[in-house]
C-alpha cells in the first residue's frame, strides 16, 4: 500500500493491552490512511452513524489520485491518453508543457482573473505530476522536502 499514492504510515512503536488481545500501533502518517480519503478508517461514531471527519479531510487527497492515474498511464500506456502522449514523447515535451503551463499563470496572475489563474495552475500542477512521475518521484518526496524547509 502507498507505492503510488504516497499515503504510507511508518511504524514507530507496539504496544500490546493487558490482556494480550489489541495491538496499539504508533505510527507517523503521511497522507490519509483511509481509501474514503479520510486521516483514518475510524470516523464514524457508533452511536449515530455521524462522520466524525469530513469525506475528504485532506485536500491532496486528490493530487495522490491524480498521480496514481499519472503512474499507471506510464506503468499501463493507453492508446488516446495525453498522459501516455506526453511520457512518449519523452522529457523534453513534458519540460515544453510546464514551461507553458507557468508562463501561462503568470499571465492570468497578472490578469488578475481567478478563475483563470485557477484553470492555468491546475495544468501547471499536472504537468509537474508528470514530470514527478517521469523521474519516478512521489508527491511525498516532494511534500517531505518542503516540510524539511519550514523553519
Amino acid at each position: 500500500k502507498g507505492e503510488t499514492s504516497g499515503h504510507v504510515q511508518r511504524v514507530r512503536e507496539l504496544y500490546y493491552d493487558c490482556d494480550g488481545d489489541t495491538i496499539l500501533v504508533k505510527a507517523d502518517q503521511t497522507g490519509v490512511a483511509c481509501h474514503e480519503g479520510t486521516y483514518s478508517c475510524f470516523s464514524r461514531r457508533l452511536d449515530s452513524g455521524e462522520c466524525a471527519q469530513p469525506s475528504k479531510s485532506l485536500p491532496t487527497s486528490i493530487l495522490y489520485e491524480l498521480f496514481r492515474v499519472i503512474s499507471d498511464r506510464k506503468a499501463n500506456p493507453k492508446e488516446g491518453s495525453y498522459t501516455t502522449y506526453l511520457f512518449d514523447k519523452g522529457q523534453d515535451k513534458i519540460l515544453k508543457k510546464v514551461g507553458e503551463e507557468a508562463a501561462e499563470t503568470i499571465i492570468a496572475s497578472k490578469n488578475n482573473s481567478k478563475d483563470e489563474i485557477l484553470y492555468e495552475m491546475a495544468d501547471l500542477w499536472y504537468h509537474c505530476l508528470v514530470l514527478l512521475a517521469y523521474h519516478n518521484i512521489t508527491p511525498t518526496e516532494l511534500l517531505s522536502e518542503l516540510a524539511g524547509r519550514r523553519k
